[in-house]
């Protein structure tokens, strides 16, 4: 298994330089990158409902949505042109509440949805919704990629966030191109739960020993969360590690808990600073 088809799913305020990241991924696979710029379709304004004009104000931000989004895509364009790949680029300008389906039938196909971030801190709608669409109804595994990281390469030393559940080994096995390139592999499992309904006799040393079968030297490491939440927890020993890459189950919960709640998906996409493989 590796990528072979990899869709970025980006806004209309991104960089060159967060480009160059899905770049870097699908040079590293020799994969076919497809760019999908999402521009807001601009909300009816409040101001003036009913009177004269309101439509044709709203028509004109309409107009220049497109424009700035075309723009875009033809810059985005140039650059993958330069890069020597194999590319297509879709600008699509959707409505907030159909940006989750707009994703969602682009990243069923492809091997691997690339979120990339162009801002920090909270997550905007755009990037809730790719998220949203990819993990919920595509099927496929989501790397999201925060602004913040610098790094030219994605997975030299990758952590694996285990907890014996569902969603965490489909994350192990749809990361397996990125561990079978991995330096190191660390298995991070935070206050493991000894018995067969939890982590097993042995915590972590099962999935280790599936991973061993690819070929790969896995290490084990259990995270006493002192009272932290388990988003911390992680995140601080993804630093001390110096991990470039975390593999992680997303959304335990249904999405309209996690929504209510925040969870520990949620903590994890505001406040890491280096790529997230999740898949659910």
């Amino acid at each position: 298994m590796t990528y072979k088809t990899i869709l970025a799913i980006t806004e209309l305020d991104v960089s060159t330089e967060t480009v160059g990241k899905a770049v870097t991924v699908a040079k590293a696979f020799d994969a076919h990158l497809t760019v999908l710029p999402i521009g807001e379709v601009p909300q009816l304004p409040f101001y003036g409902s009913g009177g004269h004009g309101y439509i044709e104000i709203w028509a004109k931000e309409f107009d220049q949505r497109k424009i700035e989004l075309t723009s875009l895509a033809s810059r985005i364009e140039a650059q993958l042109a330069r890069e020597g790949i194999s590319f297509d680029v879709r600008p699509s300008l959707s409505s907030t509440a159909r940006q989750d389906n707009l994703v969602a039938r682009h990243a069923i196909y492809c091997d691997l949805a690339v979120v990339l971030r162009s801002v920090e801190q909270e997550l905007n709608s755009v990037e809730k919704n790719a998220i949203d669409g990819a993990l919920f109804d595509s099927g496929r595994p989501v790397l999201y990629v925060p602004n913040s990281f610098k790094a030219d390469h994605i997975g030299t030393k990758v952590a694996i966030a285990w907890n014996s559940r569902r969603e965490a080994a489909r994350a192990v096995s749809e990361s397996l191109p990125f561990l079978k390139s991995a330096e190191e592999i660390t298995l991070l499992l935070v206050d493991p739960v000894v018995g067969d309904n939890d982590h097993g006799e042995d915590p972590g040393s099962d999935i280790a020993t599936v991973l061993a079968r690819h070929g790969l030297g896995i290490s084990v490491q259990s995270v006493a969360s002192a009272d932290r939440p388990v988003s911390e927890a992680l995140l601080d020993s993804v630093r001390e590690l110096g991990a470039d890459l975390l593999v992680m189950g997303a959304y335990g919960h249904s999405r309209l808990r996690e929504n209510i709640l925040g969870g520990t998906t949620r903590e994890m996409l505001e406040q890491t600073v280096i790529p997230l493989l999740l898949s659910r």
